[in-house]
């Protein structure tokens, strides 16, 4: 007979550095692994997941993270409002 394992929730790391998002996944109980039967990523950032974000999962599952190499969404520059004097110019 078969035991079941407590479900747990999927952590939602999309969006996050490889490093973290392991750290994350295995935190909640779950095991991070590269898609197909690669090991865990180690750098990038995570674009997709299996099974997604906020999903239940046997205790010990394996979590799939499909990395991208570039910089995190964060770490882009800002640009820079527009303002209001550049709202009001009038053209001559």
């Amino acid at each position: 007979m078969r035991r079941h394992r407590p479900v747990v929730e999927v952590p939602d790391v999309v969006g996050l550095g490889a490093d973290d998002a392991c750290a994350i996944v295995r935190r909640a109980g779950l095991v991070p692994a590269g898609p197909e039967g690669m090991p865990a990523p180690e750098d990038g950032v995570v674009v997709a997941q299996a099974p997604i974000g906020a999903a239940g999962a046997e205790e010990g599952a394996t979590v799939v993270l499909i990395t991208q190499h570039g910089r995190r969404p964060a770490d882009d520059p800002l640009t820079p409002p527009p303002t209001e004097e550049a709202d009001t110019l009038q053209p001559a």
